[in-house]
């Protein structure tokens, strides 16, 4: 019994040591970054991080920047990417993992690092910046209704929930401009000695979206503008940084696609804008700046079986907000029966509402045949379609592939305002 217990504190003892040990080095590599920036918000966490990531870069700052959203991965100090390969679920321990892995003997050792917060939960998140990252700067883009499972119901709860990324005596930047929202920001800075800093909409930051190649918020636009004053970076410097920065593949890009076969249409996903406010007011914008007046709005409201809180509240958008500005609702991936007995009750007139899944048999049905279904009594005619609630489901997949191919095939025909693109391009529409 006395060789166990004896054996049991050997191990234990040995255990520990092993535990400080890896602590002295994390301390260490994160005390040598000069620059070190902590993205935190509901949405705009990736595009932001790839845009102060530029940036650094710019800045002539050795840089790393990870993404954690649609698409995990690192961005290596020339810019390239590397995918995060997961064999199950995030797990922030996975933050202990890259940096090591990022920051450890690198020929030309990594100055600056900027990291997008990969938790949810108000726990975790606090364990991301106080016991991980140690960022002296936290973003907070923005506070939207999502995620109240996990963070509140109201604007303010989630708003606190946010603030567990507050540092000590560091600086918060935030694009959030809600006077109700901010003050709450400031009640948690205040309390941990930070200062908060309420990026400002400039004339800079509002000209500057109409620069970017995909959907721009100007406040995400503002932000990175802050955060560059914050560690010196000129504005000129700033903004190529930000325009040379790729964009998240969950980014919205308006493409239109000239299939020779079935007519041309506009391919829009929004699939990455998930609470209610984003998604009216970057359909609007869209509507507004980058269709036809005529073209005809069709949302592929695409859902899955583990996110029915999501599909409950995008049958709650279209009903209340943009019912008169859509002309279908077609329904792909599942849920179907459900969410079109849904729409219908609420207010969606009956023969707006479709659905897909007759057209799967023993395998997914072709992306032709899903975009076919969206076109459907269109025919001749200039056609949007809106992907929204989720990416990740063949449909939307097969979808993709579709769009992909005809982009790299076919010359698509520009918009009357756009130049020739080269042959084999996807042209983004302005």
């Amino acid at each position: 019994m006395l060789s166990y217990l004896a054996l049991s504190a050997v191990t234990a003892a040995a255990g520990m040591s092993v535990f400080h040990s890896k602590e002295r080095r994390h301390r260490r590599r994160m005390s040598d970054l000069d620059i070190n920036v902590h993205v935190n918000g509901i949405r705009g966490k990736s595009t932001v991080t790839r845009m102060i990531g530029g940036v650094l870069r710019e800045a002539g700052h050795t840089s790393i920047a990870k993404t954690t959203g649609t698409f995990a991965c690192v961005i290596d100090p020339e810019g390239g990417e590397h995918p995060i390969r997961r064999t199950g679920p995030a797990n922030i321990n996975e933050q202990y993992r890259f940096l090591a892995d990022w920051l450890d003997g690198a020929e030309d050792p990594v100055k600056a690092l900027v990291v997008e917060c990969m938790a949810v939960k108000p726990k975790y998140q606090d364990l991301c910046q106080n016991v991980i990252l140690r960022s002296p700067l936290t973003v907070i883009t923005n506070v939207r209704l999502d995620h109240q499972e996990d963070m509140g119901d109201t604007l303010p709860e989630i708003a606190a929930s946010l603030c567990n990324t507050v540092p000590d005596h560091g600086v918060v930047v935030t694009g959030e401009r809600n006077p109700e929202i901010v003050e709450v920001l400031r009640e948690h800075c205040d309390r941990r000695g930070s200062r908060l800093i309420v990026a400002a909409e400039t004339g800079l930051s509002r000209r500057l979206c109409g620069d970017f190649d995909y959907r721009q918020f100007e406040e995400n636009v503002a932000v990175v503008l802050a955060v560059a004053e914050v560690h010196g970076i000129g504005e000129e410097t700033a903004v190529r940084g930000m325009l040379r920065a790729e964009p998240d593949p969950g980014t919205t890009k308006i493409t239109r696609v000239r299939d020779v076969a079935d007519g041309p249409f506009y391919w829009v996903p929004m699939f990455a804008v998930n609470d209610w406010e984003s998604t009216t007011r970057v359909f609007r914008d869209v509507v507004a700046e980058d269709l036809p007046a005529d073209c005809r709005r069709v949302v592929a409201m695409n859902n899955r079986a583990d996110r029915t809180d999501r599909a409950a509240m995008f049958v709650d958008v279209l009903a209340q907000d943009l019912v008169d500005e859509i002309d279908a609702v077609v329904l792909y991936g599942e849920l179907q029966e459900v969410v079109s007995q849904r729409l219908i009750a609420a207010g969606v007139p009956e023969d707006k509402v479709k659905t897909t899944y007759d057209l799967d048999g023993d395998h997914v049905a072709s992306g032709r045949d899903l975009v076919a279904r969206a076109r459907e009594g269109f025919e001749g005619e200039d056609v949007a379609i809106f992907g929204m609630v989720n990416i990740h489901t063949e449909h939307v997949l097969a979808m993709q592939r579709y769009v992909g191919a005809l982009a790299e095939e076919q010359l698509p025909a520009a918009a009357p305002d756009a130049a020739p693109a080269p042959a084999g391009r996807e042209v983004t529409v302005r």
